[in-house]
């Protein structure tokens, strides 16, 4: 399927590693222009390795930890300088800790909310002007089903994962007005470097693969690369009636009819 991303200018926060990589090497696939911006260098540098020479486009990395501000405008400014033009914002980064609910902290609450859930609204905040003064654009916000299945051990990112699935359709609503689409992507269990050590941790003594395989109903956990294609679709035109909504892809984890 010709997904006509050619020539598109694509921002990818979180582009170092997991989900924002493989989205990362998928927009350049597709020959658009990708900008991808983590905290770590040398992973991304990795990324733009990987990325280069696939589909002509240019690939480029900007080191950024997106709890400052500063760097998020210093992102969305670079993107204008080197593409002329934002057409597409892929927010990916962060992570939120999981822990019982006594110990958590008031920091370590405020520390995951502001890198996962103020890191999203912060660079979209950012962004929506240029695309507004294009007349177009498409905002895919990667949350994840912790929003939808409560659970003790992760009240922190459950809950910044529940308030990116309504910012996501409230967002929705003041794009309409730009002609900004905006998307959520829900991934479940997804076969990242983290995920596998989080696996390693709780396994207690048992077979970290056959951990793996019980996560979902498909026998096995899903792949960055999966979810990258889900987001490349979302963001093409071949999705230019998805918007406000939530897609969740997690091989039928969450039985809920929610999501």
């Amino acid at each position: 399927m010709e997904l006509g991303l050619g020539g598109k200018a694509a921002i990818v926060t979180g582009g170092s590693k997991g989900i924002g990589r493989a989205t990362a090497i998928g927009f350049a696939a597709e020959g658009a222009s990708v900008l991808a911006c983590a905290r770590g260098r040398e992973a991304l540098d990795e990324t733009v390795a990987l990325a280069h020479g696939r589909g002509g486009a240019r690939v480029e990395a900007v080191q950024a930890d997106l709890n400052k501000p500063e760097d998020i405008r210093r992102v969305a400014a670079r993107c204008v300088e080197a593409f002329g033009k934002i057409d597409i914002l892929v927010n990916n980064a962060g992570s939120a800790r999981p822990g019982d609910f006594q110990k958590l902290t008031d920091d370590e609450w405020l520390a995951d909310w502001n890198l996962k859930f103020f890191g999203y609204v912060r660079m979209a905040r950012e962004v929506l002007p240029q695309m507004q003064r294009q007349g177009r654009g498409v905002i895919v916000n990667v949350i994840g089903t912790g929003g939808l299945i409560p659970t003790a051990g992760y009240m922190v990112g459950g809950s910044a994962n529940a308030a990116l699935n309504h910012f996501t359709k409230a967002l929705a609503n003041e794009g309409s007005q730009h002609g900004v689409r905006v998307v959520g992507v829900n991934p479940g269990p997804i076969l990242t470097d983290r995920l596998r050590l989080f696996t390693e941790r709780r396994a207690a003594g048992r077979d970290v693969n056959e951990v793996l395989k019980r996560m979902t109903p498909l026998g096995r956990p899903g792949n960055p690369e999966e979810v990258a294609d889900l987001v490349l679709f979302l963001a093409s035109e071949r999705a230019a009636f998805i918007h406000g909504a939530n897609i969740t892809i997690d091989g039928g984890a969450n039985p809920g009819l929610i999501g």
